[in-house]
């Protein structure tokens, strides 16, 4: 699997031994070794890079702060990037440092985040010891990665996905330089934008989400035409076939593909789940595109309602015993029009039902206002496409035609 080693250290140009441990790396050539002396910059660079094989990283970082005509050196720590709970880091991670810090605080909350993939070393002031340093960290990456071979498509994926994303920017900057503005206000009445770019009358969509979708359709449809990421994908899955996971991982697995978790920074948007009280649970369908208007002008918003215990009626409903197996299944294909079920729902952390929603008693509009209040009791969102399955479904139950039932004589064929 491809990779690269980052190596951060105020002193790597200078201390005898990390000068000689970072050069040594590089001299070996097996990854490429990417090296920086300070904190910021290997915050960047984490952010940055993609397949980090392994972090470098030295506990204390002395830096030049500057105050007016004034400079004085300020101690920094590693802390600062590796419990960063905004910046994720999947790699190896070596912290070096003067004192065994494993028995630590610090380092007892790194081995409970990280686990065994965090490394504590102590510094030596003898170059004669890097080169057996430099043996245990190549020794930990090979194994690190005979351990985690399911991560070769992730790594191909990743490799994929940054290639798409230059792909893209370039061919939209050689079409429009001005691309993001351009899309931005794509979502405006221009008339009513004054010179300066602000509008008396706001979007139907947030124009922020509207530039990150077209951009993420154009990304989805890159990654699609990549046959040797299409392949790796191929080839990885039949030689697992025989692989069975657990009743527990694919929960988990399913869990993450319906849904996300919110934050009560991110917009209101179609498909958010609200808690309406201790039971009852509510579904934003009202169409993305009428979302911006609707919160701004405080309108009301549709959701499609149900009880954490309405799956347990809906046998009866569904006309199913619980022991058919076969019929649930049935069920769950999505193969009744009045019902939908949503699985693994997630009323709390430790717990998951299946959603049932009845779309004869489901809706209900609220005030923007209302939803803007409660934020707290959104938590997360079904994601694509099951949001626009679950709204398919439900306008498809709405524009339903009665007709006569057919009499048995005419449904007979000689």
């Amino acid at each position: 699997m491809e990779g690269v080693i980052l190596f951060a250290d105020d002193h790597i140009e200078s201390a005898v031994f990390e000068s000689a441990l970072f050069k040594q790396l590089k001299e070996l050539g097996k990854y490429p070794v990417f090296g920086v002396d300070s904190l910021d910059k290997a915050r960047a660079s984490i952010i940055s890079l993609n397949s980090i094989k392994a972090l470098i990283i030295d506990h204390s970082f002395i830096e030049v702060e500057t105050l007016g005509d004034e400079k004085k050196n300020i101690e920094r720590f590693s802390s600062e990037i590796l419990e960063d709970k905004n910046l994720h880091i999947f790699s190896l991670i070596y912290v070096y440092s003067q004192n065994d810090l494993k028995d630590t605080e610090f380092g007892k909350r790194l081995v409970a985040k990280f686990g065994t993939r965090v490394s504590f070393r102590i510094k030596s002031s003898d170059e004669k010891n890097v080169p057996a340093e430099l043996t245990a960290i190549m020794e930990d990456i090979e194994a690190w990665e005979k351990k985690n071979a399911h991560l070769s498509v992730p790594f191909m994926w990743n490799r994929s996905l940054n290639q798409a994303i230059q792909s893209i920017f370039h061919s939209l900057d050689n079409a429009d330089p001005f691309w993001v503005k351009d899309l931005y206000y794509s979502s405006f009445n221009l008339s009513k934008v004054d010179a300066n770019g602000n509008s008396a009358e706001p979007p139907p969509v947030d124009p922020n989400i509207q530039v990150i979708n077209l951009f993420q359709n154009l990304l989805a449809e890159k990654l699609i035409q990549d046959s040797d990421l299409r392949s790796s994908i191929e080839n990885y899955s039949k030689a697992n076939f025989k692989n069975k996971p657990n009743d527990k991982s694919l929960q988990e697995l399913y869990q993450r593909l319906y849904y996300t978790m919110t934050l009560d920074t991110d917009a209101i948007m179609t498909g958010d789940v609200y808690a309406l009280d201790a039971s009852n649970y509510g579904v934003i369908i009202s169409p993305e595109c009428d979302m911006n208007t609707l919160l701004t002008k405080n309108k009301e918003i549709e959701l499609l309602c149900f009880s954490k215990t309405d799956f347990n009626n809906s046998y009866s409903l569904l006309q199913i015993k619980k022991e058919d197996t076969e019929k649930i299944q049935r069920a769950y294909n999505q193969e009744h029009p009045r019902f939908h079920i949503l699985p693994v729902f997630p009323i709390d952390k430790n717990t998951l039902i299946t959603a049932f929603i009845d779309f004869r008693f489901s809706s209900q509009h609220l005030k923007a206002e209302l939803l803007i209040e409660k934020i707290n009791s959104r938590s997360f969102k079904i994601n694509s496409p099951y949001i626009q399955q679950l709204r398919q479904r439900y306008l498809s139950y709405l524009g339903r035609v009665g007709v006569p039932t057919i009499p048995n004589s005419l449904r007979l064929t000689k």
